[in-house]
């Protein structure tokens, strides 16, 4: 049972690792961002893992020129040896056709803000 049990420190030890090379390739891509002028939303579990789909991070900024075009690019994250995949390059281009985009505004007449409609994870 003793090989059981070291198999399974061995396994938490690598997770560990992991979890480590993941953050530091997220927060030196959040500095980098930064430094371009780029704002951006990181997408993990509650317990601070990376979450199952194909997008960690979206990144966005206002356009230069036309301020009412919203720049925005979505990120695969890899620490380490880790390398992006071409059939993960692949479902990060299909993703990129499933970013569902609308507007609302909001308004703040008294004690408390009112929204043209309720966001919701459906549509409106």
């Amino acid at each position: 049972m003793g090989s059981r049990d070291e198999e399974r420190a061995k396994w938490r030890k690598a997770q560990l690792k992991a979890h480590k090379t993941d953050k530091n390739a997220m927060t030196f891509t959040k500095v980098r961002l930064n430094k371009l002028g780029w704002k951006y939303v990181e997408f993990k579990s509650k317990k601070g893992f990376p979450r199952d789909g194909i997008v960690d991070l979206v990144a966005f900024k206002i356009d230069k020129k036309d301020h009412d075009k919203l720049r925005m690019i979505l990120f695969q994250i890899k620490g380490g040896a880790g390398k992006v995949k071409e059939e993960e390059k692949k479902r990060l281009e299909e993703a990129v056709k499933k970013v569902d985009v609308s507007f609302d505004w909001a308004e703040k007449p008294q004690s408390k803000v009112i929204f043209g409609w309720e966001p919701t994870d459906g549509s409106h």
